[in-house]
């Protein structure tokens, strides 16, 4: 991959890292996609030559094995779909870790947006678990109540992802490499069980969480060279 492309993600990554809020967080990972896209088909810098593109086809995990939590599986999912990869869940010995498929330098940047995304999701999820237990809600209303919050999250995020694609016309820079689809071909993947969560079908918690996913703002960061 360009590492001048490659610097701009990490910069921005890093840049929100530093001051967590909404706005920054999502901005990063949405200037990511918008860096990946503006470049075409590959995520290669243009001017590079195309022949020298690496087409090897990886499998990189993106946690190590434990118990991989629902909310990740949907996240990763999500984050595959719009970097030219795809994820699934790999299990060895009862424990499991999430996987992403695709080729090298589209992984790579994949599980960088992943793991930023985690940690963004985990910092704003703990902001708002507090305030339900200053509320007086008790620990297993407090479950279900983040559940919601969490699937509106992630519907948001999914659907500002979207929004973004369609605005920007970039259905067709998004479409996986050929061997990426092969690979996945070859893999057999069983479909995905339902989600393992409770959910209480508070609508107020999942309007916050899907507001809070889908309030994305890319002009908030100017990314330099």
């Amino acid at each position: 991959m360009n590492e001048n492309i490659l610097r701009k993600v990490r910069k921005a990554l890093a840049l929100a890292s530093n001051n967590p809020s909404e706005q920054e967080a999502q901005a990063a990972m949405l200037m990511a996609q918008r860096v990946l896209a503006e470049h075409g088909l590959s995520i290669q810098d243009v001017e590079e030559h195309e022949e020298k593109q690496d087409k090897n086809v990886i499998h990189e995990h993106a946690t190590e094995y434990g118990k991989t939590i629902w909310w990740k599986k949907s996240l990763s999912a999500t984050i595959a779909e719009n970097f030219r990869c795809f994820s699934y869940v790999n299990k060895k010995c009862g424990a499991s870790q999430i996987r992403f498929v695709g080729l090298d330098s589209d992984v790579s940047l994949a599980i960088e947006i992943f793991k930023f995304a985690c940690e963004a999701i985990k910092y704003h999820l703990s902001k708002y678990r507090q305030e339900l237990k200053e509320s007086g809600y008790w620990k297993a209303e407090i479950t279900y109540l983040v559940n919601d919050y969490l699937r509106g999250y992630l519907h948001g995020l999914d659907q500002k992802f979207k929004e973004q694609v369609e605005k920007n016309n970039w259905g067709l820079v998004l479409v996986k490499d050929a061997l990426v689809v092969q690979e996945r071909e070859s893999m057999k993947m069983k479909k995905a069980k339902p989600i393992g969560a409770s959910f209480g079908g508070d609508h107020g918690a999942y309007e916050r969480g899907f507001t809070d996913g889908k309030s994305f703002d890319s002009s908030k960061k100017m990314i330099a060279s």
